[in-house]
C-alpha cells in the first residue's frame, strides 16, 4: 500500500482486470522524469477515450524523503498529471522497488555544495533536504490484466506510439 496525493493508500488490486502502466519518477528529477510523465500525459489523453477503465496509470516516486502526498500534487497539478502519484514510507516502497528493478543511489547536489561552500560524499543518504538529487536506473512497465510485468520500456527509449500500440495489445488480449 502507498499513499496518493490526497494522503488514501493505494494497491495494486485496486487495479483488478485493467492494464496498468508503472512509472518511476521523481519531483526534482533535473532530466528524464518530465519527458516521462509528458510521454504518459500523451498516452493518457490519446488512449482514454477508446479504452476508459480498461487501463491505468500510476507513478511511484523514488525520492519518498522529498516527495511527500503535497509535493507530488503540485507536481501532478502543474503539469496536468491525472493519475496517482505514489509516496510512502521508505520501507513500503523498497519492496516494489525491487518487484520492478528500480535502482537508485542517492548523491550530493554539486550546485548545492556550489552555492553553499560545502562538500558532500558522492553518496548521501537521503534526507529531507534539496542538497542531494537521486540516481535511478528505471523504466516505464506495463503490467497486464492479470499483473503480470509484460513489456518493459527504457526511460530514452520511449516511442509514444509504439508504446500505445503495447498496452492496446495488452488491452485486447
Amino acid at each position: 500500500s502507498l499513499m496518493n496525493i490526497d494522503a488514501n493508500l493505494i494497491n495494486l488490486s485496486d487495479y483488478e482486470g485493467q492494464v496498468v502502466i508503472v512509472s518511476f519518477v521523481y519531483t526534482r528529477c533535473p532530466d528524464v522524469c518530465p519527458i516521462v510523465s509528458s510521454n504518459l500525459r500523451w498516452i493518457a489523453q490519446n488512449l482514454s477515450d477508446d479504452y476508459g477503465t480498461n487501463f491505468s496509470i500510476i507513478s511511484i516516486t523514488v525520492d519518498p524523503w522529498w516527495d511527500t502526498h503535497y509535493t507530488l500534487n503540485d507536481y501532478a497539478t502543474l503539469r496536468n498529471l491525472n493519475w496517482p502519484h505514489l509516496t510512502g514510507e521508505v520501507e513500503d516502497i523498497e519492496p516494489v522497488w525491487e518487484a520492478f528493478h528500480v535502482g537508485l543511489q542517492t548523491y550530493a547536489n554539486s550546485s548545492y555544495e556550489e552555492d553553499n561552500g560545502t562538500q558532500g560524499s558522492s553518496e548521501t543518504s537521503g534526507r529531507h533536504h534539496p542538497d542531494y538529487l537521486v540516481d535511478h536506473s528505471t523504466a516505464t512497465i506495463i503490467i497486464d490484466k492479470n499483473h503480470q510485468q509484460r513489456v518493459r520500456w527504457d526511460d530514452l527509449d520511449w516511442e509514444v506510439e509504439l508504446f500505445a500500440e503495447d498496452v492496446k495489445y495488452l488491452i485486447n488480449e
